[in-house]
């Protein structure tokens, strides 16, 4: 046990300091298509055949759109243009929201998660915000094993129809004001599973879905934005601020 004290105060502070600080620039976000790059004679259109979800599409726009919710950052559609019109774009911040989040969780933040279907990928990270290095609750943010404590209701997975039901009665178990939260391409639009027999989708095929955390799985970090976002802080100045003042009273 001493040598593991030891150890530790030798190694010093290794929390991460996002959302105070700028995040990790190697987290790849979803692509986006440079317009003047891929419009124009020839357009070969590779994008829209190697894309595993039917992430991209034209929607009827001249030039192929990513749809961020469905994207599961794989960058095939990267590799195959031709002209480099697809390209990664590192950003941490991907969360997307439906509209304003109310101002009423800005101290404190419960959280529920409910896994309806996932391959335990988003469960993995969403686990990581827990330990030493990303550490949520120094920003006011806890996970509850009880829905009528939750101000959050974090979903991952395509929502099966076997786990439908019991979504909507946690849902329903919440006290208001909620918010719901997407994590994962599988809860935000389908994913690689889509919708079949036995499967929705998507959380939004089920419940109102407040917030869209696109990825497979969404990075810490990314996460880490998303329930910023939730809590109703726009921004790291912001967050540092009211986290600053949090702790003071404390």
């Amino acid at each position: 046990m001493l040598g593991w004290i030891v150890r530790g105060l030798a190694g010093g502070r290794v929390t991460t300091r996002y959302p105070f600080a700028a995040g990790d620039s190697r987290v790849s976000g979803v692509p986006e298509v440079d317009r003047d790059a891929c419009a124009g004679p020839g357009s070969c259109r590779l994008c829209l055949e190697v894309c595993p979800t039917a992430a991209v599409g034209l929607n009827g726009a001249a030039v192929p759109e990513v749809d961020a919710r469905r994207c599961i950052l794989c960058a095939r559609c990267v590799e195959a243009c031709p002209r480099g019109a697809v390209r990664p774009v590192p950003r941490v911040e991907s969360a997307l929201l439906r509209g304003p989040v109310p101002g009423l969780f800005r101290r404190s933040l419960f959280v529920r998660h409910v896994d309806a279907g996932s391959c335990n990928a988003c469960e993995s990270e969403l686990a990581a915000l827990t330990n030493p290095f990303y550490d949520v609750s120094r920003l006011g943010v806890f996970f509850v094993t009880s829905p009528r404590h939750a101000d959050l209701l974090v979903v991952t997975g395509p929502v099966t129809v076997n786990m439908a039901g019991a979504l909507k009665r946690t849902y329903a178990a919440m006290p208001g004001p909620k918010l719901v939260m997407a994590v994962g391409a599988c809860a935000c639009g389908g994913g690689l599973v889509g919708k079949g027999y036995a499967t929705h989708g998507g959380v939004d095929r089920v419940l109102p879905v407040d917030l869209y955390v696109p990825g497979c799985p969404p990075p810490p970090l990314t996460l880490i934005d998303a329930l910023v976002r939730a809590a109703g802080r726009a921004g790291r100045a912001e967050t540092q601020k009211e986290v600053t003042g949090l702790a003071g009273r404390a």
